[in-house]
Formats: C-alpha cells, sequence, structure tokens
C-alpha cells in the first residue's frame, strides 16, 4: 500500500513492480537482469532501525551497480544529492558523495546526477512546510538552496535514456533562484493565507534531542543529521553540467505555489485567485493584516 501512490498509468504488462531487498544481491539482479537502463533512486535521508545511510546510499549502491554491470546494462544513471562531498560534516551527504566514488568505480559511465531539493506533488518541502502547525528549526532557516521542481528533474532523466552523450556526466540539476528556508516559508505562508509560529532552537539542544526522537519514536520526526544540514547553504559543482546543457528551462518555485498549496487554505480563502506579477510586486511594500474568522 506505501507504494500504490508511485503506480502510473500503463497497459497491463507495461509498468510491472517488482519487490526486492536492498540487503538480497539476488533479487536485485532479478530486477535489472533484463534492463536496457537502470536508474538509482534508492535513498533515505534519515537512518532507521533497519537501515543505515551508509547501508542504503554505498552498501545499497554496490549492489545495484555491481547487478548493472553483470548484466552488461547499457546505462546506469545514479541519482545522488545536491552538495554531495565524501568530506562533508553531514552524514547524509558524505554517504551520498562515496556512493558515487563507488558507482563510478565499477561502473565507469555512470550518470550521476545531483538535484536541488525538490518541490512538487507529494514532496518534502512545501508540503511539509504548509502541513506544520509550529516550525521548530534551527539557524534561523538561514540555509540557502536552489529549490528544483519534480516535473523538469523528471524531463532531464528522460533525456538522459535517449542521449547517449550523458553516459559518464554529473549533472547538478537545480532552479533559476535561490532562496533561503525562510523565503520559501513567507511564500507559503502567504499562499494559505496562514501563519505558523516559529520557534529556533540551538543547534546544541536540537541536535541532541532530535537524535532521541528519531531513535526512540517509531514515526520520524527529525534526526540529528537533518538538523547538521539546517545549517549547511546548498554547495554546486562547477564542472557539472546543468539543466541549459539538456536544453531545459528549470521553472521558479514561485509560480508553483498557488498550484501545489490551495488545498491548505482555509474556506475563507480558498476560492481566490493566484496572486498576479503586479500584486506580488506590490505586495513588497505593504504589511497585510489578516484576521482569521
Amino acid at each position: 500500500m506505501t507504494k500504490r501512490h508511485l503506480k502510473v498509468t500503463g497497459d497491463l504488462g507495461r509498468v510491472v513492480f517488482v519487490e526486492y531487498d536492498l540487503r538480497n544481491t539476488a533479487s536485485i539482479e532479478a530486477s535489472v537482469r533484463h534492463s536496457d537502463v537502470v536508474y538509482n533512486l534508492v535513498g533515505r535521508d534519515y537512518p532507521t532501525k533497519n537501515f543505515s545511510l551508509e547501508d542504503v546510499h554505498i552498501e545499497g549502491t554496490e549492489r545495484i551497480v555491481e547487478a548493472a554491470a553483470k548484466y552488461d546494462v547499457d546505462r546506469y544513471i545514479h541519482v545522488s544529492s545536491h552538495s554531495a562531498n565524501p568530506a562533508s560534516n553531514s552524514e547524509f551527504y558524505a554517504t551520498k558523495g562515496r556512493g558515487e566514488l563507488v558507482a563510478r568505480s565499477i561502473f565507469p559511465e555512470t550518470t550521476i546526477v545531483r538535484p536541488a531539493p525538490l518541490f512538487g506533488f507529494e514532496d518534502n518541502l512545501l508540503l511539509k512546510l504548509a502541513s506544520a502547525l509550529n516550525l521548530f528549526t534551527t539557524n534561523n532557516m538561514q540555509e540557502k538552496f536552489y529549490p528544483v521542481h519534480s516535473i523538469d528533474v523528471g524531463a532531464a532523466l528522460e533525456k538522459m535514456l535517449y542521449d547517449d552523450s550523458t553516459a559518464g556526466q554529473t549533472y547538478e540539476l537545480y532552479g533559476p533562484k535561490q532562496y533561503s528556508m525562510a523565503q520559501i516559508a513567507e511564500l507559503v505562508d502567504k499562499e494559505i493565507f496562514k501563519k505558523r509560529r516559529h520557534v529556533n532552537i540551538p543547534k546544541a539542544i536540537l541536535k541532541p534531542v532530535a537524535n532521541i526522537l528519531n531513535n526512540v519514536l517509531w514515526w520520524h520526526t527529525l534526526s540529528a543529521d537533518e538538523v547538521e544540514r539546517e545549517c549547511m547553504d546548498q554547495v554546486i559543482d562547477p564542472e557539472a553540467k546543468t539543466f541549459k546543457d539538456l536544453g531545459i528551462e528549470p521553472g521558479d518555485i514561485a509560480n508553483f505555489t498557488y498550484h501545489y498549496l490551495q488545498g491548505f487554505r482555509s474556506q475563507n480563502y480558498y476560492d481566490l485567485p493566484p496572486a498576479t506579477e503586479k500584486e506580488k510586486k506590490e505586495d513588497k511594500k505593504y504589511i497585510h493584516v489578516l484576521d482569521e474568522l
């Protein structure tokens, strides 16, 4: 049931889910042995009781790439993360960076894709901010990044499927404008006509608390490494290729907030149309006070 929403429309036999276990090499080989192209989108933002970040991003990657190489798969496309770096202070970014090295060492023609934080349907950015009543963060939400539309990343991955010149290349896929998390939270507030309370907690306090919560609770709230990442800006590799090399113009998150957030409005504001460009400019000149009825 947890994967049902991922199933796309397709004729019987054209779109098929294959069950596999990331620790079971035989199941992975069965999944890729008849493939022309393998996309690896397996990843985790936080460690769980069953899998550490190293288990997923390094050891899991090694098994998948070895299977692709063993069965002579033509293309292997590895979806990593922005800011991936084996020497990073974040375990997530460090394991993502080491995973890239593992993939290239086994399959030299690996195409590496590093998307920025994504926004779109059921995302972990706009949806997360709009759903929260209180925002508990560190660093005053000043971490900066280039949010990218999931549709644009999907289009880029599709182009790589048909363009063999992308083999062996590294792509940084990011949006056209840099935002801080505080600026995106402000966009969300304006779109849903609500103001959430923001509580900034020192990193020295929030990080150990997040670690305890992640180890004790059976549902995810926050992990220590996510707190660490809140203190880090997105790093872009200047030598990597971008959307421009694929002929794609990425969209700005500010143009999509209405589309993805209208459902979070109260009934008083639900039918209001999205702000025009003129209204967005005027909005910068005035402070609006809205009383919830």
